[in-house]
């Protein structure tokens, strides 16, 4: 299985560097495609897209992902299992599902599509990430050390930030690195809601449909280093090694 999964992956990284324009014969080792990348100023265009719409969307997922969590967590009222599981569809609908409803959204709405389409898109698919990873932090963690606090005088305000934030805050981080992976990765939310304005991924997707290319492998191979460094860092920064390095 893991040869299935990952030989293609190695395969991409070979052909990015090879001096043939085919993409069946390997032939001399160079680096022209990736120079190539760095002269097309479309692509570093839609490069530079996709981490503004990634770093925006997760600022933004993890104030309402984090208020969510409090939410949910600390606060019982009546439909509280039914908010749960509308919260859990953005993460079981398929994208297509997604991308559909909100294209009809905004064209109802007289709302041209750009990028502001575009973040509201991944603003609603990340969230929900966020909002998770802080409520099983929160839900593990318990009132102790709040309620220890607030009995030796602290106001709430001064208790969340010298207690509660720096407990939660790798389950924060995590959350928004996997938030970010997911945002830069988005491929068919941000198809249906892009106009003249596009991502990576959707630049990459018309490169392809003209026929592949090693230029196509070269950028393949960038995401695909770029995906392992915020695979390391999320596993640095979820799970309950996290939570046993903060005690």
């Amino acid at each position: 299985m893991y040869i299935f999964l990952y030989v293609p992956l190695f395969v991409v990284v070979l052909f990015s560097f090879s001096a043939t324009k085919t993409t069946v014969k390997f032939g001399s080792f160079s680096t022209e495609w990736y120079v190539r990348l760095i002269n097309d100023p479309n692509l570093i265009r839609a490069l530079l897209h996709s981490f503004e719409v990634g770093f925006v969307s997760v600022l933004i997922a993890i104030a309402l992902g984090t208020s969510g969590a409090f939410f949910i967590v600390r606060r019982q009222f009546f439909g509280k299992e039914i908010l749960l599981s509308l919260s859990q569809l953005p993460i079981l609908l398929p994208g297509i599902i997604i991308g559909i409803a909100l294209l009809m959204f905004f064209v109802n709405l007289n709302v041209s599509l750009s990028r502001l389409t575009i973040l509201a898109g991944h603003v609603a698919i990340t969230t929900p990430f966020v909002m998770f990873q802080v409520a099983g932090r929160l839900q593990r963690l318990g009132r102790t050390y709040e309620d220890a606090s607030k009995d030796l005088g602290a106001k709430p305000f001064k208790t969340f930030f010298l207690v509660t934030l720096p407990m939660i805050k790798t389950a924060i981080i995590g959350g928004g690195l996997l938030a970010f992976t997911i945002s830069f990765d988005e491929i068919i939310i941000t198809y249906f809601l892009t106009g003249t304005w596009m991502t990576l991924p959707v630049y990459i997707y018309g490169m392809m449909r003209f026929g592949l290319t090693p230029q196509v492998y070269a950028i393949s191979a960038i995401i695909l280093v770029f995906s392992i460094v915020f695979i390391f860092f999320m596993a640095k920064f979820t799970g309950t090694k996290a939570e046993e390095v903060e005690r």
